[in-house]
């Protein structure tokens, strides 16, 4: 393991102290983190922590925005009935695939087949999704949207469509067509990589 000479952070802590006589080792400590960053945002990262910084950020920048996005919907989501958010991601996986059996609609929300069919049984027992026998598959049933759940989704269009007039802020029409793109490509790509249905309605 190699060795790393103090000498170098005594310095630092003496140039702080003599222009910080007043503050303590925590203030150092932000004053030191500050300056590193100055220097890799005048230098660059090394070109070979170029992209795990990327994704680190990236990460962090869609998990936030995935709450924003929480933000905007939970208010509509409950004010049509649902107590939880896959509950009305699976109804509307429903309207958008073709006649979905429940191991089908639970590999696409990327959830456990358990849990999926759980979901499923609370949209039947609200009468918004009817189950259908396979005609191709005895032992498998069709999931089918009912009146009243097509009714609902076709509300909640209206309800959300109002929630998102400003999710994608200021961009301008070219780039939120880019932002679209290249969050497909890195959705097939992770899809791919991960052995997982694309989303077929994409």
């Amino acid at each position: 393991m190699k060795n790393t000479s103090v000498i170098p952070l005594l310095d630092q802590w003496e140039k702080f102290i003599e222009e910080n006589p007043q503050k303590d080792i925590y203030a150092f400590a932000n004053w030191l983190l500050a300056s590193k960053q100055d220097q890799i945002r005048e230098s660059g990262p090394p070109e070979s922590g170029k992209g795990v910084e990327n994704a680190v950020q990236a990460a962090i920048l869609i998990t936030r925005l995935q709450r924003y996005l929480g933000m905007y919907v939970k208010p509509a989501i409950k004010a049509l009935g649902f107590t939880r958010e896959h509950e009305y991601n699976f109804l509307y996986q429903v309207s958008k695939m073709n006649n979905p059996n429940k191991n089908d609609l639970s590999k696409e929300n990327m959830v456990e087949f358990s849990t999926g069919r759980d979901i499923i049984r609370r949209l039947i027992l609200k009468n918004l999704v009817s189950e259908k026998v396979n005609p191709d598959d005895k032992r498998a049933a069709r999931l089918h949207l009912t009146a009243k759940g097509r009714k609902i989704l076709d509300k909640s269009f209206d309800m959300i469509a109002e929630t998102f007039t400003d999710f994608l802020g200021d961009l301008s029409l070219k780039e939120q067509v880019q932002l679209i793109t290249l969050l497909n490509k890195l959705n097939k790509y992770q899809a791919l990589k991960n052995n997982r249905e694309i989303l077929s309605y994409l």
